[in-house]
């Protein structure tokens, strides 16, 4: 059996799977309703940190690094949260959607691990293969969060998408979506049993070039499979910058010299674009 069933909470902890299944749509009914998600995961996770009381900088720029794909890391309660823009868009998605089950861990006192030692994400653990039982619990939180199982049903009618046998322009239509790379899309079908292992492995068995080429006759898939390296997003800090300036909290020259890093900063990532 592949790695991506192997290395799947759903296989490898099927009891665990069906209590978080049921969590997620507890969390869905409070949180987002009855949306298809999509890039509205950064938005949701600052909507959770925020009803909750807490305070999260959600920060998104880019790193020429396809395996470093996203960080979260608690300092005095405040919520720090990295996602690399680099990524395609539907892999900052998957990942910010990872993310955030730590963080719903955080606050709901589940596990204070990402309190100690943070949360790391990169592709491997994502994409190919979660070792530790955090990284699985958090890769099928965000499949089950991104593509619930009414939805799935739901646009698999609307589009006239067959339970079984479904061909590879159905996978790439629900990969678009829903906004979630190949094999998250593959897993969820499996799961909900609208496809069998020989199935997934056919399809994990088509080459990269040949996905990409298909996925780029749908422009409505291969928009989330762009790069997104013009998005700079740092949080609160230019805000905070600009707030010490307006109130006159640091010295003229302190001030000065902060505005100049912040600008160096932005140059910087800016440089990454090209």
């Amino acid at each position: 059996m592949s790695s991506v069933l192997d290395s799947s909470l759903f296989v490898s902890d099927s009891k665990r799977f069906m209590e978080l299944s049921h969590s997620v749509i507890q969390f869905n009914s409070l949180y987002n309703g009855s949306n298809i998600i999509q890039d509205d995961i950064f938005s949701v996770l600052a909507n959770y940190a925020r009803q909750n009381q807490k305070v999260l900088d959600l920060f998104r720029f880019p790193t020429r690094d396809d395996d470093f794909c996203a960080l979260t890391c608690v300092q005095k309660e405040r919520l720090f949260v990295y996602i690399n823009s680099w990524l395609p868009l539907c892999d900052q998605i998957f990942a910010a959607a990872h993310e955030l089950y730590h963080i719903w861990c955080f606050i709901e006192e589940k596990d204070e691990s990402i309190l100690r030692k943070g949360s790391f994400l990169n592709a491997a653990a994502m994409d190919e293969e979660a070792k530790s039982k955090e990284d699985k619990e958090a890769n099928a939180f965000a499949g089950l969060f991104l593509v619930p199982a009414n939805a799935l049903y739901e646009q698999m009618q609307i589009y006239g998408i067959p339970r079984e046998h479904q061909s590879l322009e159905d996978i790439i239509r629900l990969m678009a979506i829903f906004s979630v790379p190949y094999k998250a899309i593959l897993l969820r079908l499996y799961e909900e049993k609208y496809m069998n292992v020989s199935s997934v492995r056919k399809f994990l068995a088509i080459e990269k070039n040949v996905l990409k080429k298909e996925i780029g006759y749908m422009p409505d898939a291969d928009r989330w499979q762009k790069r997104t390296p013009e998005i700079l997003q740092m949080g609160s800090l230019k805000q905070l910058m600009e707030n010490n300036i307006e109130f006159e909290l640091l010295t003229d020259s302190r001030a000065k010299s902060d505005k100049e890093l912040f600008q160096q900063i932005m140059q910087r990532y800016a440089n990454v674009r090209g």
